[in-house]
């Protein structure tokens, strides 16, 4: 993503600087420092508004503009204001990258799903470590949004901003561009396996691709605890399928939604 940033210390310094999606308020830092638009001394301590209790080691860009297209940090030395510029929504096919992990993990997804009805609208929890997303599923595909910034956008039934879309599509549903691109990553299935991935704020790279396929995976795993123990899957006012990966534990299962609603 192309950033522009504004800092304010003892003068007025004005830049654009090019940083991948996926990395860390730390890492911003370091891009900063490295340019020699900051000094070391003066970015100790910064505090980032509306995120005062994560580690800067732990907040991706990702998840800082996923709500909005500015960002601020600051101390008493230095104000530092983050602007995303805009860039326009496309396909996730401008590049050679690796897809075989999502073509894999949409292949299982679709026999969990001919394995155990999942109502439309349902809303999974998923936690890698410090990483915590919600996942949406809709008849057309899937739907993911940062936890933190976008819990109640998505529980809406309209007018949702998700991070990433993945649209699954049969065959015959694929547009001769689509068909054209799909071919390049998978032989086209006439079932709804075909992967079209989205992301607002492109363009996308291979670990943007790993994380996509890990949590499609994730989805599946949630759903194969149920399969044979209930006749659908859904979320609810009460709770919501989850998953949740600390270390070596991990839970699979229902979460409450209030204790959800506690923590985020």
């Amino acid at each position: 993503m192309k950033l522009k940033v504004k800092i304010r210390d003892t003068a007025l310094t004005i830049d654009t600087i090019t940083i991948h999606a996926e990395d860390t308020i730390q890492d911003l830092i370091g891009t900063l420092i490295e340019k020699s638009l900051v000094a070391p001394d003066v970015v100790h301590d910064l505090t980032i508004k509306g995120y005062g209790d994560i580690e800067k080691g732990h907040l991706r860009l990702s998840t800082l503009f996923s709500s909005s297209d500015k960002a601020y940090l600051s101390n008493t030395h230095i104000s530092i204001t983050l602007t995303r510029k805009a860039e326009a929504e496309t396909l996730a096919n401008q590049t050679l990258l690796d897809y075989s992990k999502v073509v894999q993990a949409v292949e299982k997804y679709d026999e969990a799903l001919a394995a155990l009805a999942v109502r439309p609208g349902t809303v999974f929890f998923v936690q890698q470590e410090s990483d915590q997303y919600l996942l949406r599923r809709e008849l057309w595909g899937i739907e993911v949004f940062h936890f933190r910034t976008q819990y109640a956008e998505a529980f809406q039934e309209a007018e949702r901003s998700p991070i990433v879309t993945i649209e699954l599509k049969s065959r015959d549903a694929l547009t001769r561009d689509e068909l054209k691109w799909v071919r390049t990553i998978m032989f086209p299935s006439r079932h709804k396996r075909n992967p079209l991935i989205r992301l607002n704020h492109p363009p996308i790279s291979q670990a943007h691709i790993d994380v996509i396929a890990t949590l499609i995976h994730r989805m599946v795993v949630i759903m194969g605890k149920f399969e044979g123990t209930a006749t659908h899957l859904e979320s609810n006012n009460a709770h919501l399928p989850t998953y949740v990966q600390l270390g070596s534990e991990c839970s699979i299962g229902y979460i409450e939604k209030a204790q959800l609603e506690g923590i985020r």
